[in-house]
């Protein structure tokens, strides 16, 4: 250990980059980030300063993080890449399996608040019936009036995961329009439009490998009447990407999405909701419902779930 003591933060992401070859730029930044913050939370002392000590007494840097102003996400994204440092420098494995212990322990604590947060948002909208009746009672103010094109591309997203089916966010990134089955393929995801009304056809998804493809039927004439204007009024010079950024017109990505949900949703809820509260709410009408195995796998399938369990376990 002590010969990597005196390493500095370049030469610790040299190590991590040769020992994970694969992994996305994004991680190998994230790891660099990480390491950059531990020099902050100790006054800005660089990493040789430090000796590694932070590795042999845990407590200390968790006392630090505790009261930093990190978001919950960063710091565990932190001890998760303390994790790997400890793998790349062949920390004892008794120090180790300590940070293993407080990864563990940390992750379980923000699910279990990250549950109870979900509980407490349930109880103002504890049925996913309530929540669309309130996006149906809004639906009118748009489809009726002229609103921004900011306000119009937030309401309808938050429509497509709340009048139908919500699927996951990834489902609809760089989703394009056409209007003739005939201009699908099997690798990209679309709204096909037609004399008949709107069908989503999702290929590509977290599972798709497993599930293959699906297709959704939008059978809502509110949610039609959204797409139609949203089409023909506000997303015009788009590329045929179905949803948009305001400034670029080019496709959103998926924390752009979450971000107009929490938007809406604190909006006309006066509480922000993420699309994962929204998809435990809808699995907990599911199972509140009582469906057969065969629906109940039906709906886990378009959810982008294998397996129909995942609902009963959001059950009262």
């Amino acid at each position: 250990m002590d010969y990597f003591k005196i390493k500095t933060i370049d030469d610790f992401t040299a190590l991590h980059n040769g020992a994970f070859p694969n992994t996305s730029e994004a991680t190998k930044v994230t790891f660099y980030q990480s390491l950059k913050r531990i020099e902050k939370l100790y006054g800005n002392k660089k990493l040789p300063d430090l000796q590694l000590s932070f590795l042999i007494k845990p407590e200390e840097l968790l006392n630090l993080l505790d009261k930093s102003k990190y978001s919950e996400n960063t710091k565990l994204t932190t001890l998760t890449n303390i994790l790997k440092l400890c793998k790349i420098i062949d920390l004892p494995l008794i120090q180790y399996n300590k940070w293993l212990t407080i990864l563990k322990d940390k992750t379980e604590e923000r699910t279990k608040n990250d549950n109870e947060n979900l509980k407490n948002k349930l109880k103002v909208l504890s049925d996913f019936k309530d929540i669309k009746m309130i996006v149906y009672d809004k639906a009118n103010n748009y489809i009726n009036n002229d609103v921004s094109l900011s306000d119009y591309k937030d309401f309808l997203i938050l429509a497509l995961f709340t009048i139908q089916i919500p699927v996951r966010v990834s489902n609809y990134v760089n989703m394009k329009v056409v209007d003739d089955e005939i201009y699908t393929n099997d690798k990209d995801n679309f709204l096909v439009v037609n004399d008949d009304g709107y069908k989503f056809i999702f290929n590509r998804y977290r599972t798709s490998h497993v599930l293959g493809k699906k297709v959704l039927i939008v059978n809502e004439k509110t949610l039609q009447f959204l797409i139609d204007k949203w089409l023909a009024v506000y997303n015009k010079d788009s590329q045929n990407f179905l949803i948009v950024s305001q400034n670029n017109r080019r496709a959103m990505n998926g924390k752009q999405i979450e971000n107009s949900i929490t938007k809406i949703t604190k909006s006309i809820f006066d509480s922000e909701m993420t699309i994962d509260n929204i998809r435990a709410s809808y699995m907990k009408r599911i199972a509140d419902l009582d469906p057969d195995f065969q629906d109940k796998l039906d709906i886990a399938n378009i959810l982008g779930y294998i397996n129909p369990e995942v609902i009963d376990k959001h059950a009262t």
